[in-house]
């Protein structure tokens, strides 16, 4: 997610919001309790809910392969359902 060619056209405050939300799903959806760190991480960095919706498409992609390499299933498989664009904006919505 940092090393790609998008890394030269963000700011700090959008990697590190965006790798803490993904960080924040991935821990969420393999059970981990995530409790208010991830909101106080991208606070620190002055991220906030609008920020995570303009990197929603980003956030649930790394999200997905991340899961997808700890599952060993793809995301979109019958077994595994699939998050939705709601169920992820709720889910930041309450780090923001």
């Amino acid at each position: 997610m940092h090393k790609s060619d998008r890394r030269t056209k963000t700011t700090a405050t959008v990697r590190e919001t965006e790798a803490e939300a993904v960080a924040f799903i991935v821990g969420q959806a393999i059970g981990l309790e995530m409790g208010k760190a991830s909101s106080d991480y991208i606070q620190m960095y002055a991220g906030n809910a609008a920020l995570l919706a303009e990197s929603l498409e980003v956030i649930q992609r790394t999200s997905a392969v991340i899961l997808d390499a700890i599952t060993g299933e793809p995301s979109g498989s019958a077994s595994a359902a699939p998050v939705t664009t709601t169920e992820t904006q709720n889910e930041m919505a309450e780090v923001a």
